[in-house]
């Protein structure tokens, strides 16, 4: 009987403390909604409030055309000069392989050789037949002068001579091919091959690289393009020699701009003890760039991105335009319109948070 009666005394105070939970639950559910009803009518009231001012202050910029100098700072990569594959020219089994990866070569090393002896034997072969024709020929003369040949006969014997020495030329000519040998100086990076494997024409046996001038590779927008040129000395650092300037070169800049409209820049520097090595990163900085009859606008007049860039525009009866703009290099906190604002505008600057198209607006200093 006890145990029935504790039992019940167990269960009936489960069933209390979920009533209690439950009704916590819900009183706080109730708070919540007031307090988010209380700051959603505040803000309302707010909005209400804007709504009943004739004017809303704003502070603006007025345009203007100006000779801008600026600088742009463009961060790019360390390429090789040239990285060329060396292959193969011929067909056969690779004999020799004289390369070893990061060794430097000089142009004319042989870096390979492919097994010719077939063609060492038709070489030798036509050499003896060279050797027999020349003494034939000679015996063919000795006899013309008692007039027991024909001339016919002496120019046949010549003629027989000059096409085994074609052939003995054509098979020599073939024999360099089987020789590899390196089309220019600088680091083997790469062996693509092994030695006594098969090699064909256009089999890839090493890749070779020349870094003694590096190139530094970068990508401009189109609004500096004009304001560069080949053979310009440009400022260049590296992050692996912080603080230390480098003197490089524009050796390139694209004729076509890649799909985000920006041009590649190509500069050279002089790699002394190879010091760059490609593959690593670096800024260069372009100095005193002028450009005229500019303008330029803060970035905080900017509504929304600059890839799709709009602007506030303040109109003769006071009210605001918003009016799509085309933007180009960024200087410091400024922006340079390319398209879309007229000389003497003035653009938002502050307070386009309560703006809209149409509205009334009070430009305060």
């Amino acid at each position: 009987m006890n145990s029935l009666n504790n039992l019940y005394n167990t269960n009936h105070m489960k069933k209390i403390v979920i009533s209690l939970v439950i009704v916590a639950i819900l009183i706080f559910m109730a708070f919540k909604l007031k307090s988010n009803k209380e700051i959603i009518e505040a803000k309302s009231k707010e909005a209400l409030n804007i709504e009943k001012y004739d004017f809303i202050p704003v502070r603006v910029f007025q345009i203007a055309h100006q000779n801008n100098v600026h600088s742009v700072e463009e961060i790019g990569s360390f390429q090789s000069r040239q990285d060329l594959t060396v292959s193969a020219t011929a067909t056969g089994r690779i004999i020799n392989l004289n390369v070893r990866e990061g060794q430097y070569i000089s142009k004319g090393t042989v870096i390979a050789r492919l097994d010719y002896a077939a063609l060492s034997a038709q070489l030798a072969t036509s050499k003896v037949a060279l050797s027999n024709a020349r003494k034939d020929l000679e015996r063919i003369q000795s006899a013309h002068t008692v007039g027991a040949t024909t001339k016919m006969q002496i120019e046949q014997g010549q003629l027989q001579i000059d096409n085994i020495q074609a052939s003995i030329t054509n098979i020599e000519e073939q024999i360099k091919f089987y020789t590899i040998a390196a089309p220019m100086s600088g680091y083997v990076n790469k062996i693509l091959t092994e030695q006594g494997s098969f090699a064909m024409p256009g089999t890839p046996i090493i890749q070779l690289i020349d870094i003694s001038t590096i190139k530094m590779v970068v990508k401009v927008d189109e609004s500096i393009v004009p304001l560069i040129k080949v053979g310009r000395s440009v400022p260049v650092e590296s992050e692996v020699y912080p603080g230390k300037i480098f003197n490089g070169k524009i050796s390139r800049i694209a004729v076509q701009a890649d799909n985000s409209r920006k041009f590649e820049v190509e500069i050279d520097l002089v790699n002394v003890n190879n010091q760059f090595r490609a593959g690593m990163n670096g800024v260069v900085k372009f100095d005193n760039l002028s450009v005229t009859d500019a303008i330029f606008i803060p970035r905080s007049a900017i509504v929304g991105s600059v890839n799709d860039a709009k602007v506030y525009v303040v109109q003769s009866d006071s009210t605001v335009q918003l009016t799509p703009i085309q933007v180009g290099a960024y200087q410091g906190n400024n922006i340079e319109v390319k398209n879309g604002l007229q000389t003497n505008a003035q653009v938002v600057v502050m307070g386009q948070i309560n703006l809209r198209e149409g509205v009334k607006v009070s430009v305060v200093k």
